[in-house]
């Protein structure tokens, strides 16, 4: 695997308006968020433009991708389409005031750009904590493991006891109602 993708920008670097687009495979084979892994079967596809915007360049595009995740409640390997967005500065200084606080901002390294983490980052976003094959997953039985989408099972409902409140003994100061 690699460990990045770069471009050359130098094709946008000396004149503003200039524009330079991008469409390639990403190097990825898997990313991980929280517990999630999401494995990439066929390399996520990154498109993308850089424009020269003066000072900076402006980098905007889609990554798309297909992850093969395992659902959450049942544990069953499903596929899921992801699309993130891209939107970010690429300049060559760290300049605070060039880039709003909430921007996405990634460096050139001389003239060229490693797409890679805008890419992951964009992927990243788009992954559910805990993805479901289907919103109507039952799951499986915490007991006896069957999974209850296919199957019953015999075993008795998991009632999760429901602490006592510690506000309830106040009731009693209060004189009852209708007095």
């Amino acid at each position: 695997m690699a460990d990045q993708l770069t471009v050359d920008v130098s094709p946008v670097l000396g004149e503003a308006g200039a524009t330079l687009e991008l469409d390639s495979d990403v190097p990825l084979e898997s990313i991980t968020v929280g517990d999630t892994l999401a494995v990439f079967e066929v390399p996520p596809r990154i498109h993308v433009t850089l424009a020269n915007a003066g000072e900076v360049i402006l980098l905007s595009g889609t990554v798309q991708a297909t992850a093969r995740l395992d659902c959450s409640r049942c544990l069953e390997p499903f596929a899921l389409a992801l699309t993130g967005v891209i939107d970010a500065i690429v300049s060559q200084t760290d300049d605070a005031e060039q880039r709003g606080v909430d921007q996405e901002w990634y460096p050139l390294d001389g003239d060229t750009l490693d797409l890679l983490p805008a890419a992951e980052g964009a992927l990243r976003v788009e992954l559910p904590f805990a993805p479901v094959h289907d919103e109507e997953c039952r799951g499986i039985c915490p007991t006896c493991g069957c999974d209850l989408n296919r199957d019953s099972c015999t075993c008795e409902p998991v009632v999760e006891s429901v602490p006592e409140n510690p506000f309830s003994s106040l009731k009693d100061l209060l004189p009852p109602e209708g007095e």
